[in-house]
């Protein structure tokens, strides 16, 4: 380089003061002076052009050529101080360029002293070295040149030869570090060069090597890594002027786009040298780990010692702690990195985090447990980028197929990166980072669980986790979910949200996903319904985001997202059951944010031009949203299916509710109005209102006043936006921008509050799915028969023709066309999509019969249905839709039933068809049937039901079923069906001539029931019909008593009998359809109470499903009927009189139990034990039905049965049957109060009933003649072994039920209802069953002393002194003493059940001739009550538990109710604290909907409608009954017990004990087995199913 010019003093060179001093170094021409004296300084310019020539001379030089005593003089000039500290850069440039030249020569010998070389180090370090940084220096290619030899020529590791050298050591790596760190930011802005970087580190690394590094040295190479870390600047803030991070999330362009170069030095040096930095590095760690630990350690100490009084200088200690903590947060921060860049320095690292984990200090395992975790995942400092949530409402929405890869941001420093695989370079670590899982702490659990999900979202840093370890995982994650702590569960669920579609599908759902009852997803499911509100919102959420965003895989039916998501709706609608006003605002809130969102899809998306689906329909964001919606309701389980219908039909109802309520709100007027008088009558009437929505809702209270703000604040805007929501003439895009207005509008007025409660009130009330925009798309779908929505449109289009018929208003015209277009013709059949078409059309003409067409083109084609079609059930809907809507119904009533007798006797094909046609004529048009009634009596009963066209040529089979109806089975049952709909045709205001028409129909169904389905006078009827007709009569019975009071009345006792035996009847599929006919008839409350009592008789149900919905059915009726008499009795006085409706059927029960077909004979040696049989019925009565406020209620009736006689025989046997039954279920009662919480043992739950429960009359009369009254309660009937045996038999039976199980769920259960057949039964019990049944029965004859009272483990109350004893052997718990209570009617609803005292009022049935109804072949004799003994025939059979569920009632029925099949708890076992979840919510929300009800005006129109509905379910419910279940044999056979008997024989009785050896061994017996309990092996005859029922024989007239 040409040396710079400089005017030098003109007086300094004339007289030069230059010393002499030629150095005379061989091989180097170089002779000039470098020294000088004080005060006679060579000139700047001279000086540079010696050190010029120099440097060429010595850069030319040869190493080795030049000896080191000859260099010594000049090399000591180089250093010179006046050289080294020269003022000029340039001086010291070339001299330091000089100087490693001459180390270049002399290598390895320097001619250097300690002292010098230090001078020499620290000018490059200070000088040389930060002159690099800006490379438009003019003499950056000198500075260059020093780098490049001191690397080149390793001169660099004289520095570790300096002593004390730590300092000039910490200034180097400081230094070098700033200028990498400073490239592009000089005042010329030119980056620095790479060579310059690379001899950078060269020289780093070399020093690294040779030299002991300080522990600044390392504090410099590991803080180059936080250089990454956007919280660095904030943490190296002053402690004061520390603040939360306010980082702005729009701000993420000023964040780091890439690493810096001072990075990737740091990274270099460490990854060079990693065995001797990851010893530093270990040292540097632990030092501040086990310094931050011990202030950790003494800072948990402190807090919990907080109790003491603070100290002036514990502010001070806690400061001081607190900067510890952060500096070990900073410190487990850079492990992240560092890992990351380099993982190899952390092997002694690793090792120290994982004596983190076992630390006794939280928040160090807190942070261990973070640390690797990222570590696992590969997050480094910057942690991950901002993933975009699952967004269900975007167009279009991701698949599968493309979406495989989760798209991480472009910068390097947020893409998780893992450089080596740490499950299996550290397994230990990871395996104790596992174990973190179940740590005692919730903070740590809490960090467990997000480090768990960062793992899983980054698929262990990008490497990937083979099955096992993802399995494990997984499994973890699964197990967390279902932690104790809500705070675990809530973050657990929160972390899910970051994963992409794709980690959702392949990653959380790799076990299974909702396909496995384990799962992960799975156990997301469940936590829909938590114990917690704030869990379960975020389960609700996470799960419909989820299934929305993959609805578009499920409506393309691809197989791996429907086993893993397809079953997501199906959980959240499922929630409903529970019962719970909050999870049923946010199901709906979810369906249509989530699941059906308002704004999919977007109305302006250009995606929707020009797009065709498969079908040819046009892709409008209508035909788009009905598409989803039908992908919906196709995945939908029964029991989910029927509670969406049931929201969308609730909707309906809603918006009338509401409808009615801004009405109220109009009328209010804001609180003004013309008088007080008035303006108090307006709020009372708006009050009420409020008051019947707020209790619908999760925060009542909160709801009651904010609809009162908005009542006030009386916008009438406001209230039609909610009318075009709520309207069914309006469409989709109307009610959607009315709620978007609407929200807008309560926001800019601040009312956010209101606008948060009224929400989910709009989403129960708004016609959203069922809106007219979707009919055209929904009937497109159901026509098409190609089409994989056919099926389920046709199934949505039905449901809306029956419950939102007026939203097809617009669209009507068209469905009737096309009707139009499908009839059959005498050559043509119709269209197979007809059926439904007709439905929805036939339910739609009756509630506007005008909208209807009625010109005679449709008129004619739906004749043609009629007359020509195949389908009974397209000709019943056909008639329907002619003799509803047509002006002359008489006229086309007539032409029908003419051409379907003609047709039918000239034997067409159609024949089910035109029995359908007579049916339908018979119920809506009575006079045109009463002209035919002769050929209509003769084609239902001579020509079908007196016929067998296939005779049965086998023995009867009582257990045959056929899921598939036969044509010969179907004509009968439409022969009964045309015989009921004469009945229900009948006038019932004419008494006489109703009783004529309807007397004879009774007795034939009631026939048909007795005869086991027998009907015809040759008696060879298949078995599979037999008992599809035995149901069907069953089911008819039902209905006439539901639609015709008159029918009701007409029952007798022995008629009701009959219906009820059949519950227990078999097969499974006869007790199955019968339950749910009688479930859905009294849900109407149009069916009298007293069939209630047939459900108890299912207490030997062997099917789980059909028991559990059973009993979890009563009890939501028994709150239902709770709530009533709560409304009629306010004040909760006991005094006024009331309907006690369920507690009165234990009368009825009683009674009943009296003419049990199988009731035990005394001299039968297992007499005993099936008495004790008879307690379950009495227990799943008491299970249902009883709680605290009724027990002594229903106690004082079993009572009160005592203190009467049977009136239905009259016998003096029925009698003592009913006083035995009256002992046993006072027993029971007080076995059952012992089990009850807080009962006290049951004492206080059995007190004095303050009144008289009067008996059904027709059941009970008084006891004649107050000497045998008394001698009867005073006699105890019970036997003395089943009152010992009863505690164990209640207490196992309670405990099974109480948590949901099915006490016959492992034994086999028998009928003995066949009247020709014995039944018998094999109970299968453990060893340790059978020994406590052996220990109990040689105990049992030791307690005749207190033989009348069942086991109790708690002494009896004292008795007051006003109480009178009875009988020494039978404590009365109703009070002798004289009452002041005026006299009180506790009345059952049913018209008969007047006190036993009047039997003026009882109803005589006599039974009408049955000269047209009955065969004259052969007359069938009614069997008797009381019938003889026969032996039967015994038979076996094995469980089956794999039974499809019952539905549980219908969804907003007319009570409004959803029944939940299951009752109980649904949380895991490990999680004790969420067993109350579902507890308490069956009374608030059946609360809620019965004011609803109250809300929405009955109308005529819809009950005809929901009644044919009703009937239309039957008859598929009938086609399409599932194969029965095998099922198990009865309890006990008479023949067994005969050989060997559960019961000692009396002849071993032994003496009573004294009382304290009584009360001594009362603590054994409890633990011992009923000894009617004891295993009896049966040899089975046939395979054949028995129905659930303990039967010991069957009788026979």
């Amino acid at each position: 380089m040409p040396a710079r010019s400089r005017q030098a003093n003109p007086r300094a060179a004339a007289q030069p003061q230059e010393e002499e001093g030629p150095y005379n170094i061989p091989n180097l021409d170089f002779n000039e002076a470098l020294s000088w004296r004080a005060g006679r300084a060579i000139p700047v310019a001279d000086l540079l052009t010696r050190l010029q020539k120099l440097s060429t001379e010595l850069r030319n030089a040869e190493q080795g050529s030049v000896d080191v005593k000859d260099i010594a003089k000049l090399a000591h000039d180089l250093v010179n101080p006046n050289l080294l500290g020269h003022k000029d850069k340039g001086i010291r440039a070339w001299t330091v360029s000089c100087v490693v030249d001459i180390l270049n020569l002399t290598a390895p010998n320097a001619p250097y002293s300690n002292p010098q070389l230090r001078d020499i180090f620290t000018v490059i370090v200070n000088t040389i070295l930060p002159a690099l940084a800006d490379p438009s220096n003019a003499y950056n290619a000198q500075h260059q040149y020093i780098l490049d030899q001191l690397v080149d020529t390793q001169s660099i590791v004289l520095i570790a030869d300096i002593q004390d050298n730590e300092r000039l050591l910490s200034q180097l790596f400081s230094v070098c570090f700033d200028v990498v760190a400073g490239s592009g930011r000089n005042a010329s802005g030119v980056d620095l060069a790479q060579s310059v970087v690379f001899q950078i580190g060269v020289a780093l690394n070399t020093v690294v090597d040779e030299a002991i590094l300080p522990q600044d040295v390392i504090d410099i190479i590991i803080s180059q890594f936080l250089r990454v870390d956007p919280r660095s600047n904030q943490q190296e803030q002053p402690k004061k002027k520390r603040t939360t991070d306010t980082k702005d999330k729009s701000q993420s362009t000023l964040l780091l786009k890439d690493y810096p170069p001072a990075y990737h030095l740091a990274k270099n040096v460490c990854t060079t040298s990693s065995e001797k930095m990851s010893a530093a590095i270990g040292n540097y760690f632990g030092s501040i780990i086990a310094n931050a630990s011990a202030a950790v350690a003494v800072d948990d100490d402190a807090k919990a010692k907080s109790l003491r009084r603070p100290l002036a200088h514990d502010s001070d200690s806690e400061d001081d702690n607190q900067e510890t903590l952060n500096d070990l947060r900073k410190v487990h921060r850079l492990v992240r990195e560092l890992w990351r860049a380099c993982p190899d320095v952390l092997n002694n690292v690793i090792p120290q985090l994982e004596l983190e984990l076992a630390a006794d200090s939280a928040t160090l395992r807190q942070l261990a447990v973070e640390t690797l975790g990222d570590l696992v995942a590969g997050i480094g400092l910057a942690g991950l980028p901002e993933l975009p949530p699952l967004d269900p409402a975007a167009f279009p929405l991701p698949t599968i197929e493309h979406d495989n890869l989760v798209s991480w941001s472009t910068n390097p420093l947020l893409t998780p990166s893992s450089p080596k695989p740490f499950i299996h370079v550290h397994p230990h670590a990871y395996q104790a980072w596992l174990g973190r899982r179940v740590d005692k702490a919730v903070p740590v659990r809490t960090a467990w669980a997000a480090a768990a999900s960062r793992v899983l979202l980054t698929r262990a840093g990008g490497i990937g986790l083979d099955e096992q370890e993802q399995n494990v995982l997984v499994s973890g994650y699964a197990h967390i979910l279902k932690d104790v702590d809500d705070k675990v569960r809530l973050t657990a669920l929160q972390n899910l949200e970051t994963f992409p579609y794709w980690s959702v599908v392949e990653v959380l759902g790799s076990d299974g996903g909702l396909s496995q009852p384990t799962s992960l997803l799975s156990t997301v499911a469940e936590r829909v319904t938590d114990r917690k509100r704030d869990v379960r919102e975020q389960a609700m959420l996470l799960l419909g985001n989820m299934w929305g965003v993959a609805s578009r895989d499920i409506a393309n039916h691809h197989d791996r997202v429907l086993t893993v998501l397809g079953q997501a709706p199906t959980k959240l609608l499922s929630a409903m059951f529970v019962k719970d006003v909050h999870i049923t605002a946010w199901v709906s809130r979810v369906l249509y944010e989530c699941l059906l969102p308002l704004s999919y899809p977007p109305t302006k998306s250009k995606s929707l031009e020009n797009s065709k689906t498969e079908l040819g329909i046009s892709d409008d964001p209508d035909s788009v949203r009905v598409r989803r919606l039908l992908a919906l309701v196709r995945e939908l389980d029964e029991k989910a299916k029927m509670v969406f219908f049931g929201i969308q039909k609730r909707q309906a109802e809603m918006s009338k509710a509401i409808g009615m309520f801004l009405q109220a709100c109009e009328n209010y007027n804001g609180g003004v109005a013309d008088d007080s008088t008035e303006e108090k009558r307006l709020e009372g009437q708006l009050g009420r209102f409020i008051e019947s929505l707020s209790r619908q809702m999760p925060d009542a209270s909160r709801t009651s006043s904010d609809l009162w703000k908005f009542a006030k604040t009386h916008d009438r805007r406001s209230y039609q936006l909610i009318r075009f929501m709520t309207g069914a003439d309006h469409d989709f895009r109307t009610v959607t921008k009315a709620m978007k207005e609407f929200n807008k509008r309560l926001t800019s007025d601040g009312m956010i509050t209101v606008l948060e409660t009224l929400t989910p009130i709009l989403y129960q009330c708004a016609l959203i799915s069922y809106n007219r925009s979707h009919i055209p798309a929904i009937m497109a779908y159901a026509k098409s028969a190609d089409s994989a929505y056919a099926e389920v449109a046709q199934e949505v289009l039905k449901e809306i023709s029956e419950k939102v018929p007026e939203v097809m208003k617009t669209h009507i015209q068209v469905l009737c066309q096309e009707l139009q277009e499908a009839a059959p013709s005498e050559n043509g059949a119709e269209s197979l999509t007809a059926i439904d078409s007709l439905k929805a059309c036939a339910a739609f003409a009756k509630r506007f019969p005008d909208e209807v067409p009625k010109d005679r083109k449709f008129v004619v084609s739906m004749m043609n249905f009629v007359v020509y079609s195949t389908s009974p059930k397209a000709a019943k809907h056909a008639a329907n839709i002619v003799l509803t809507a047509s002006n002359k119904q008489d006229f086309h009533a007539k032409e029908i039933l003419t051409k379907a007798i003609k047709r039918h006797d000239s034997g067409a094909k159609n024949k089910l068809a035109q029995l359908a046609a007579i049916a339908q004529v018979c119920l809506h048009s009575p006079t045109a049937a009463n002209d035919e009634d002769d050929q209509i009596l003769n084609i239902a009963i001579t020509s079908t039901l007196l016929k067998n066209e296939s005779p049965r040529t086998e023995a009867h089979d009582p257990n045959a079923w056929d899921e598939d109806l036969d044509e010969e089975t179907a004509a009968k049952q439409l022969a009964l069906k045309i015989l009921v709909n004469r009945c229900r045709s009948g006038d019932e205001n004419t008494r006489e001539s109703f009783d004529t028409l309807a007397s004879p129909v009774m007795d034939v169904l009631v026939e048909v029931v007795r005869k086991d389905g027998e009907y015809t006078p040759t008696e060879d009827t298949p078995s599979a019909q037999r008992n599809r007709l035995r149901l069907t009569a069953g089911r008819s019975l039902l209905k006439l008593c539901r639609y015709k009071p008159r029918c009701e009345e007409l029952v007798t006792p022995k008629m009701f009998m009959d219906v009820a035996w059949m519950f227990m009847s078999r097969p499974f599929g006869v007790r199955r359809g019968l339950v749910q006919s009688l479930k859905k008839y009294l849900v109407t409350n149009k069916l009298n109470a007293r069939w209630t009592t047939a459900l108890f008789l299912t207490a030997f149900e062997p099917d789980t499903a059909t028991f559990t919905s059973i009993v979890a059915w009563l009890r939501s009726r028994t709150a239902f009927y709770a709530r009533q008499q709560k409304q009629a009795r306010p004040s909760g006085d006991k005094k006024v009189a009331v309907q006690n409706v369920v507690e009165i059927q234990f009368a009825r029960l009683l009674s009943l139990l009296v003419y049990y077909p199988d009731y035990p004979s005394k001299e039968d040696p297992s007499y005993d034990a099936d008495v004790l049989d008879l307690s379950h019925f009495i227990l799943l009565y008491l299970q249902s039905c009883a709680n605290e406020d009724n027990l002594s209620l229903i106690f004082h009736i079993a009572q009160r049965v005592k203190q009467a006689a049977d009136v239905v025989s009259k016998s003096d046997k029925m009698d003592e049957r009913l006083y035995t039954l009256s002992d046993l279920a006072q027993a029971t009662i007080r076995n059952f109060a012992d089990q009850m919480a807080g009962s006290a043992k049951g004492v206080n739950l059995l007190q004095t009933w303050p009144g008289k429960a009067h008996l059904p009359a027709s059941l009970f009369k008084p006891i004649n003649g107050h000497a045998k009254a008394q001698e009867i309660a005073s006699k105890n009937y019970l036997p003395e072994e089943v009152a010992e045996q009863l505690e164990p038999t209640v207490r196992k039976w309670v405990k099974i039920v109480r948590h949901g199980g099915n006490p016959n769920a492992k034994k086999t259960v028998s009928t003995g209802l066949d009247k020709k057949r014995k039944s018998s039964v094999s109970v299968d019990l453990d060893d340790d069953d059978v020994d406590a049944a052996k220990k109990s029965a040689k105990k049992s004859k030791t307690r005749k002393a207190n033989a009348a009272l069942a086991t109790r483990k708690t002494p009896n109350p004292k008795k007051r002194k006003s109480e009178a004893v009875t009988s020494a052997e039978q404590p009365s718990r109703k009070s002798a003493r004289t009452s002041t209570v005026k006299k009180v009617n506790y009345e059952e609803s049913d018209e008969d059940e007047e006190d036993a005292n009047d039997t003026q009022n009882v109803v005589k049935y006599n039974p009408a001739p049955m000269d047209k109804y009955k065969h004259k072949s052969k007359k069938a004799a009614t069997p008797e009550i009381e019938e003889e003994d026969e032996e039967d025939e015994i038979v076996d059979e094995e469980q089956d538990e794999t039974g499809s569920p019952t539905p549980l009632g219908k969804a907003a029925g007319s009570e409004g109710e959803l029944e939940a099949e299951d009752d109980h708890d649904i949380v895991e076992p490990e999680e004790p604290q969420d067993a109350e979840m579902t507890n308490g919510h069956d009374e608030a929300i059946n609360a809620a909907e019965e004011e609803h009800e109250q809300m929405v005006p009955a109308d005529a129109a819809v009950e005809e409608e929901e009644d044919d509905a009703a009937e239309d379910q039957e008859e598929e419910e009938e086609e399409e009954e599932p194969e029965p279940e095998p099922e198990p044999s009865p309890p006990r056979n008479k023949k067994a017990s005969k050989e060997k008997s559960a019961v000692p024989p009396k002849a071993n009785k032994s003496k009573a004990p004294k009382p304290k050896a009584r009360a001594a061994k009362k603590t054994k017996k409890t633990q011992a087995k009923s000894p009617a309990q004891k295993k009896v092996s049966v040899q089975t005859s046939s395979p054949a199913s028995e129905p659930a029922r303990r039967s010991t024989r069957r009788t026979r007239a």
